[in-house]
């Protein structure tokens, strides 16, 4: 006799059970017939020992009714939770199998992709240097580690990808130097830049604040010269540059410059030896720095 090789071919013995019930109409009476007795009871003092032995009574009733549906309902359910616990165990069997399996493929599929992680990160490294750009800033696209997609289109995109990096750097170039030209911290432009925002979008915002600091200084050299003025009204101008306060004490009007100066060291050199020597007041002078024109 062959064994049991498909599910097709499972055999199960199963008739839908009946319950035969031919006194249900007389029980339906007697219950009826019990519970009409105790309508109409009302509790005094004479009467509440009798209708509390009526309320015990009918408590009793409904115990053995509920008796009498739990012995048959449990030799009902008995046969059919004893078929399901052996097919519950049998599924359970299943799925252990599975999950094992699943880990197995799932290991396979994660070394078949760190194979090609390693092969496009290869082929990466030696598009970079036909680019000029470098290799570590190139991230992995997801779609280039599926195993459908071809080393056509990899080969492809990461050219594509690659020319953008070129053109990225090219722009950051360029906001960098606009913003040193203009003595402005490239680096808050460069993460806007690097954030998603547009070349265009970010030379128009160094414009903004260009503008907004040109303002700015406008009104504190308002500001100031508001401040000589109110100053020099009280005092009296004994000619020469020479001022003469509420004190008594005489002040001098000089001019203010600032020069951002490009020149040799021997020129700039003259320069300082020139204001030495006609003692002109140096009141602040940046370190010099290199540049190359």
């Amino acid at each position: 006799m062959n064994g049991l090789t498909t599910l097709e071919n499972l055999s199960v013995n199963f008739k839908p059970g009946t319950i035969d019930f031919p006194q249900a109409e007389e029980l339906k009476k007697l219950v009826a017939d019990k519970l009409e007795q105790t309508k109409g009871l009302v509790a005094t003092d004479e009467s509440i020992k009798a209708t509390k032995a009526s309320r015990a009574e009918v408590n009793k009733l409904k115990k053995s009714i509920a008796d009498v549906r739990k012995e048959y309902k449990t030799a009902w359910n008995t046969p059919f939770e004893l078929f399901e616990s052996t097919l519950r165990g049998l599924e359970k069997d299943c799925d252990d199998a599975s999950q094992e399996l699943k880990l197995t493929i799932d290991g396979f599929e994660e070394t078949q992709r760190e194979e090609r992680k390693q092969k496009v990160q290869a082929l990466i490294e030696e598009m970079a240097p036909n680019y000029g750009v470098k290799a570590e800033d190139l991230p992995i696209a997801d779609k280039w580690l599926l195993k459908s997609t071809s080393q056509k289109t990899i080969v492809q995109e990461i050219g594509e990808q690659m020319k953008v990096l070129v053109n990225l750097h090219k722009e950051r170039d360029e906001i960098k130097k606009k913003c040193m030209k203009n003595d402005l911290a490239p680096a808050p432009y460069i993460e806007m830049h690097e954030n998603g925002m547009s070349y265009i979008d970010v030379s128009n915002k160094i414009e903004a604040d260009l503008i907004d600091r040109e303002n700015t200084a406008d009104l504190f050299k308002q500001a100031k010269q508001a401040e000589v003025a109110e100053r020099k009204a009280d005092m009296v101008d004994i000619g020469d540059g020479r001022l003469v306060d509420e004190n008594g004490e005489v002040k001098h009007e000089l001019q203010q410059v600032t020069f951002t100066l490009k020149g040799t060291k021997e020129q700039l050199d003259n320069v300082a030896r020139f204001c030495i020597t006609n003692g002109v007041k140096v009141v602040k002078a940046s370190e010099r720095e290199a540049v190359i024109e």
